[in-house]
């Protein structure tokens, strides 16, 4: 199944981590990425930023959204796991994470 069969159904069990194609930068709870294949520079705010740390070494995308919840109580489980579906499929639309 390549990338693009991904965006249409990303499932939680799936394994997901950052591209070796790509460099980040920390910058006040925020990160920075330079995609390697395309040269585009991507700004990610700090929940994106904290799902783009979690994802350094490969995870399922349920055990993304747990830790999510485990770190912002503010959100409810349904909205987060949209979030972290919609922000990986963004991702993995841009190669800048694969899935496995």
């Amino acid at each position: 199944m390549n990338s693009v069969d991904y965006l249409e159904i990303l499932a939680l069990d799936a394994v997901v981590r950052a591209s070796p194609q790509q460099v980040s930068c920390d910058i006040a709870n925020e990160a920075v990425l330079l995609s390697m294949s395309d040269g585009q520079y991507y700004g990610l705010n700090e929940v994106a930023a904290s799902i783009w740390q979690l994802i350094q070494e490969p995870r399922t995308v349920l055990s993304v959204r747990d830790a999510l919840l485990a770190a912002y109580d503010d959100i409810e489980p349904a909205e987060c796991e949209q979030a972290v579906l919609r922000f990986l499929k963004e991702m993995i639309a841009l190669s800048l994470v694969t899935v496995t």
